[in-house]
């Protein structure tokens, strides 16, 4: 399998990596909330799979690995807006993704109360970060290590907050955005505070510019290959858009076939 030209190996692996390891731990949290969503379902199966998705979605091994490749996504983001030739649409285009789930989420719960509404997710965050990133890009050379010394106190602040333990919102306030956007009070599955994770993408900027100034893999070997998870990497922002609406249809469809009589 080729890899189609400019594109790097590692980069669209890892984030076809980290995207479907993000899909599964969704996937993980569906199960756990199903039982919720069909209350009046009383089958045997239900059960089942909503212990599984809690033993899954609030194991110590799973925040473990979200963080890392949360983390690891973030980094990912950041040298994208590093290589991107085109950081303005870049920004619009996240933006505008990030409204429209916000939107699609808020409607989904006012219509059928699934609680699945994002205020200011992995989306939402990565469009400030691309934001930040072409501000960096304006600074030439010294605003790639402004990006690294912005970025790291973006992520000092949050651990001074500390963004992790906020406290959990479970009623709607449009007021409350602000905390919501910042990480001094959490909304929702889908969390993804300014302070620390605009400072995670910041770093990535730097390295983007550092260590892929030539905009070459750094794995000589692997320069010309792709394989599935790179693709899976290549059309990241499609994918996150429409996977969450194929899962919960799939298991809607599920639960119609095999759990209702």
């Amino acid at each position: 399998m080729k890899n189609p030209k400019g594109r790097i190996f590692e980069l669209d692996f890892l984030r076809g990596l980290a995207l479907i390891l993000m899909v599964l731990d969704h996937l993980a949290f569906d199960l756990y909330a199903l039982p919720y969503w069909f209350p009046n379902v009383d089958h045997p199966l239900m059960d089942q799979i909503g212990r599984f998705g809690l033993l899954v979605s609030f194991a110590d091994w799973r925040t473990v690995l979200h963080y890392i490749f949360a983390t690891l996504f973030l980094l990912l983001a950041g040298i994208g807006s590093a290589l991107t030739r085109h950081p303005l649409k870049r920004c619009g285009q996240l933006t505008a993704a990030a409204l429209g789930l916000t939107a699609v989420t808020v409607l989904g719960d006012l219509f059928f109360d699934l609680g699945i509404t994002i205020l200011f997710g992995v989306l939402s965050v990565m469009a400030v970060g691309a934001f930040l990133c072409w501000i960096a890009s304006l600074m030439g050379k010294f605003g790639t290590y402004a990006a690294l010394f912005a970025g790291g106190l973006i992520i000092v602040a949050g651990f001074c907050i500390p963004w992790y333990a906020a406290p959990e919102y479970h009623i709607l306030r449009w007021e409350y955005l602000w905390k919501f956007a910042l990480g001094t009070a959490h909304y929702g599955a889908d969390w993804f505070p300014i302070l620390p994770c605009a400072g995670v993408i910041l770093v990535g900027y730097f390295l983007g510019k550092t260590l892929y100034a030539d905009r070459r893999s750094k794995i000589p070997f692997l320069r010309d290959k792709s394989c599935i998870l790179c693709w899976v990497g290549q059309h990241s922002l499609g994918i996150y858009l429409l996977h969450q609406p194929i899962l919960v249809g799939l298991l809607f469809l599920f639960v119609t076939i095999f759990m209702r009589g």
